[in-house]
């Protein structure tokens, strides 16, 4: 099969690890083209231009990378499988195929593996998410774990980050609309989310999600205090204690949306900050086709 390797070089891992992934590739029988992002949203153009002439696509970066990448073959009209080689810092999409957080290894398994249907959220009528996209508290946390922080601690910057925004959350009102029932509230974040558990299923953010049971969840908290944020994060995300606290809102479609009329609110996709105050989340059902390891149990 012709291959291509996608490589955000600015991804926590993606420099360094590009020789030992093409080394794995070469290794099992492979002949590579190499292309390398040169800013933020390029994934979109590389991958357009790849699938072309290419039969299956290895990106080599994080969770925002690969979506990009995805992004870009819907663009194209292409059904290429992706194989995602982990090189970000939080890689749940890694995690919840299965495949190995050492991107050397990843490769490999990649390559004996086998192609899956998953489900891809379509935000904004354009950008594919994995993940799934908020704005509040969420999106401060990622802003927060950035530069030397993050190539220093590498996911655990996401938890000193978090701790330092949920000390004083900020509450904003949001609309939320799920397949046209509206939901009116304060929160201190707000998510729509296709991928609910992260972290290899350790936390479970949304009661009961899947990427590949056709939906979106809705997820929003109500933090007013470090405690409710505390609260959310053990009772309901590591413990899954459900007894319908006012706090925090669940609901289940196909169609979400979010916004607020509230400026400065931050907003996130897939781990990638963005500029808006509204997500519009249609569900994609299948149309992910990802390469996984021969016998990974798929969140």
């Amino acid at each position: 099969m012709r291959t291509a390797l996608l490589v955000n070089p600015k991804s926590r891992r993606g420099a360094s690890a590009e020789a030992a992934v093409l080394a794995a590739l070469r290794a099992g029988g492979v002949s590579v083209t190499v292309e390398h992002t040169r800013c933020a949203g390029d994934g979109v153009r590389a991958a357009h231009e790849l699938s072309t002439t290419h039969d299956r696509l290895f990106v080599l970066g994080g969770d925002g990378t690969v979506m990009e990448a995805i992004t870009g073959l819907a663009a194209a009209g292409s059904d290429l499988p992706v194989g995602i080689v982990p090189a970000g810092t939080g890689n749940q999409l890694a995690r919840a195929l299965g495949i190995s957080l050492t991107p050397a290894r990843a490769a490999a398994q990649l390559l004996a593996g086998r192609a899956l249907r998953v489900d891809v959220g379509i935000l904004n009528g354009h950008r594919r998410l994995g993940i799934g996209a908020g704005l509040g508290l969420d999106a401060a946390m990622i802003a927060g774990a950035h530069g030397q922080l993050k190539q220093r601690l590498g996911v655990a910057s996401y938890l000193v980050a978090a701790a330092s925004v949920a000390l004083h959350p900020r509450r904003f009102a949001v609309r939320a609309e799920v397949d046209g029932r509206v939901i009116e509230r304060e929160a201190a974040v707000a998510m729509v989310l296709n991928l609910g558990r992260i972290f290899n299923g350790l936390l479970e953010v949304a009661p009961g999600a899947s990427l590949l049971d056709g939906q979106l969840d809705l997820v929003m908290v109500d933090a007013r205090t470090l405690v409710d944020a505390l609260s959310f994060s053990v009772q309901e995300m590591l413990l899954r204690r459900r007894y319908g606290d006012p706090r925090w809102t669940f609901a289940r479609g196909e169609h979400v949306s979010i916004e607020t009329v509230e400026a400065g609110v931050p907003a996130q996709v897939d781990g990638d900050l963005i500029e808006t105050a509204r997500l519009d989340v249609v569900v994609a059902p299948g149309a992910g086709h990802l390469l996984v390891p021969a016998g990974a149990a798929v969140i």
